[in-house]
C-alpha cells in the first residue's frame, strides 16, 4: 500500500509519454499525407512545364536526400540520426524510384528490380548485426527503401498476377494494415519523439498502400459505370 502513490505517479508519467509520442505520430502521419499530396501537385506542375521540369524536380530531391543523409551521419544522437536518415531515404526514394516510375524511365516489371530489392534487403538485414558500428542515418535511409520498396513491389506483383479484387490482394490489404498498426503502436510505446515520427510515417506509407489497392479495385470494377447515360 505504501507504494501505491508512487505507482500511480509512474503510470501517469508513462501515459503522458505515450500521449506525447502518439501526438507526434499522428501529426507525422497527417504531415506525410499533406506533403505527399503537395509533392504530387508540384510534380504535375513541373511535368506540365516541359521536359526540364521533372528533371529539375528529381535533381532537387536527389540533392536534398544525399545532403540529408551525409549530414545525418554526423548527428551524435542515434535516434535523431536514424530519423533524419529515414526522412532522407524518403527524398532519395522519390528521386531514384518514385518519379522515374511515373515518367516511365524504369518499371517494377523490369527484371533487375527484384534482384536489386533482394540485395538491398540483405544489406539492410546484415546492417542490423553491425548497427552499433554504423551511422544510424545509413540504417534509417536503407530501411525506408527496404520497407517502401518491398510493399510496393509486393503490391505490384499481386495486382499484375491476380488482380486487385483477388483474395491475395485482400490479404495484402490486411497485411499492410497490420504493419501500419504495428508501426504506430511500436513508435508510441517506445516513448520518444523520434520513434513517434518514424511510426507515424510508416503508418502513413502502409495505409497509403492499402488505399491504393482499394483504389485499383474500384477502378477495375468501375462502380461509376451505372451513372453513365
Amino acid at each position: 500500500m505504501y507504494f501505491l502513490p508512487g505507482n500511480i505517479m509512474l503510470a501517469e508519467h508513462i501515459m503522458k509519454d505515450y500521449a506525447f509520442t502518439g501526438f507526434f505520430a499522428i501529426a507525422s502521419f497527417l504531415l506525410f499525407i499533406f506533403l505527399h499530396l503537395l509533392g504530387s501537385r508540384l510534380f504535375v506542375m513541373a511535368r506540365e512545364s516541359g521536359n526540364v521540369g521533372p528533371k529539375l524536380f528529381v535533381g532537387i530531391m536527389l540533392f536534398l536526400g544525399v545532403a540529408g543523409t551525409v549530414m545525418s551521419c554526423f548527428v551524435h544522437n542515434r535516434e535523431a540520426s536514424l530519423l533524419l536518415g529515414f526522412l532522407s531515404g524518403l527524398l532519395l526514394w522519390t528521386a531514384i524510384l518514385d518519379i522515374p516510375q511515373q515518367l516511365g524511365w524504369i518499371s517494377l516489371a523490369d527484371r533487375w528490380v527484384p534482384f536489386a530489392f533482394v540485395g538491398l534487403a540483405a544489406l539492410w538485414v546484415t546492417g542490423m548485426f553491425f548497427y552499433s558500428y554504423l551511422p544510424s542515418a545509413l540504417f534509417g535511409m536503407t530501411g525506408y527503401f527496404t520497407v517502401v520498396w518491398g510493399i510496393e513491389l509486393a503490391r505490384f506483383k499481386i495486382i499484375s498476377k491476380w488482380g486487385p479484387s483477388s483474395p491475395a490482394a485482400s490479404a495484402m490489404i490486411l497485411v499492410t494494415a497490420a504493419v501500419a498498426g504495428g508501426a504506430l503502436a511500436l513508435g508510441t510505446v517506445h516513448g520518444t519523439i523520434f520513434s513517434g515520427i518514424i511510426g507515424g510515417v510508416l503508418f502513413a506509407v502502409s495505409i497509403w498502400s492499402s488505399l491504393e489497392i482499394i483504389w485499383e479495385r474500384g477502378m477495375a470494377q468501375k462502380p461509376w459505370s451505372g451513372f453513365k447515360k
